[in-house]
């Protein structure tokens, strides 16, 4: 299945570049890089600085798509282990 802005939360964010528009962690705001792994709290992204770990609760984050969209999403929502976000049912806004 392709990835689209309407089912990205039910995608691994492995390979896709990220950037952090807002956290209540200031360090990592403005941090940008791609995706190296994602456990069920915290996402792990490559950046020039050097890797950066994540709380996926707190952030906010702009993910880049293979098509070239961008789409913002809030962090609360990518909580889980990728194969278990498959079966999560979401709410439509």
């Amino acid at each position: 299945m392709k990835i689209s802005p309407d089912n990205l939360t039910r995608h691994e964010l492995t390979g896709l570049t990220a950037h952090i528009v807002a956290s209540s962690d200031p360090g990592l705001v403005c941090s940008r890089g791609v995706v190296i792994d994602e456990s069920r709290e915290m996402i792990h992204i490559n950046t020039e600085r050097g890797p950066v770990r994540a709380a996926k609760q707190v952030c906010v984050l702009d993910i880049t798509l293979p098509d070239g969209g961008v789409v913002r999403v809030d962090g609360q929502k990518l909580r889980g282990r990728p194969e278990e976000r498959l079966k999560k049912r979401l709410r439509r806004w």
